[in-house]
């Protein structure tokens, strides 16, 4: 079986930085019998047939017969096991956590991405309504633990209809098509439809500002982090840290995507405290390293390359947001499961390699 078009579509869209960002997304076709479902943890901008795990769809039906642990930790290692067993002979990747769910749609073709145009809806106050009346055909599911719930919700959102579109809130969007032509034409509209509903799109307009400000903020988290420090600010980035009140809507996490590459929160800075000292007071009160550091009416500094295109993502998501009732984030329940998740942790570490 070629999975030729499979993986031209995987790599349009994955390039395409207004679709998905890294190692966001996944794809996947079924064809006589088989799921090729893209391996966790591959970027499909560079996926080749080797970032595919084939898997049999008959023995992926028979895990809705099966029960599992309420336990999140056990119910997720149970489901996994399950998952690794449904592979055919010989593959050794595993399988995306969203597997079960592409599974599900009855469509050779599933894309799912991350716009963030898309969750602008999906990440704001009045995004199920919006949804439902932007696009009444389409299914909207609410906020739940990725992975196995999220596969068991929308199995019973569905009942016995058929979805081409499923929007996630805080997550992202499926789309189903028996033709790449049908996944091309619905991306389209759904985008082109969210593009005329919305009031106001980011300024990334560039700005000049403090280099020798920024050089001494970039030596000193050098020194703290270990690590290459980028800066970035622009019209955008200068209106979100004029103020904490500003700062408030970008304070924290929309996606499981921004938690992986960018952290569960940014660190904000007062204008004139030590950059330094904040860096470490973060790490020593929630445990982990910040990744963004935002200083107030300056711009932000990214830990790394990674962080950074997540981190305007998160902006534009924002301002986009303006337009269907301001931005709605992850519950903080949810980003601490996100945070613990052997999942994730899997996938960053593979992202990464």
């Amino acid at each position: 079986m070629s999975l030729g078009d499979l993986i031209e579509i995987s790599r349009r869209y994955g390039s395409d930085p207004a679709y998905v960002l890294l190692g966001g997304g996944n794809t996947s076709m079924k064809a006589d019998g088989v799921l090729y479902v893209k391996a966790s943890g591959h970027a499909l901008g560079q996926i080749d047939e080797h970032g595919f795990v084939r898997m049999d769809l008959a023995r992926l039906a028979e895990i809705w017969q099966r029960r599992y642990s309420d336990d999140d930790a056990a119910r997720e290692a149970e489901v996994l096991s399950d998952l690794m067993a449904c592979r055919l002979a010989g593959e050794t990747s595993r399988p995306s956590v969203e597997a079960l769910l592409h599974a599900l749609l009855p469509y050779r073709y599933v894309v799912h991405l991350h716009p963030a145009l898309v969750n602008g809806i999906t990440c704001s106050q009045r995004g199920e309504e919006a949804t439902r009346r932007l696009f009444p055909s389409a299914l909207w599911v609410e906020l739940v633990k990725p992975g196995f719930i999220l596969a068991s919700t929308v199995r019973e959102r569905m009942g016995s209809r058929s979805y081409q579109i499923v929007f996630l809130e805080n997550h992202g969007i499926f789309v189903g098509s028996d033709t790449i032509e049908g996944i091309e034409r619905t991306y389209k509209e759904v985008m082109t439809t969210i593009a005329g509903a919305v009031t106001r799109t980011p300024d990334f307009t560039e700005l000049t500002y403090d280099e020798a400000r920024v050089a001494t903020i970039t030596k000193a988290l050098e020194q703290a982090t270990g690590q290459k420090i980028l800066f970035e600010t622009n019209a955008e980035v200068r209106s979100y840290l004029a103020d904490e009140r500003s700062f408030a809507s970008v304070a924290s996490s929309f996606t499981p995507d921004h938690i992986v590459y960018a952290g569960f929160r940014p660190l904000w800075v007062e204008r004139n405290e030590d950059v330094a000292d904040a860096y470490r007071g973060f790490e020593s009160e929630h445990g982990s390293a910040a990744k963004i550091i935002c200083v107030q009416g300056l711009g932000f500094f990214s830990v790394g390359e990674k962080p950074l295109p997540l981190f305007l993502d998160t902006i534009a998501i924002a301002v986009y947001s303006e337009s269907f009732g301001g931005p709605k984030f992850m519950t903080e329940e949810m980003i601490d499961f996100i945070r613990n998740w052997e999942v994730e942790h899997y996938r960053s570490t593979v992202s990464t390699s």
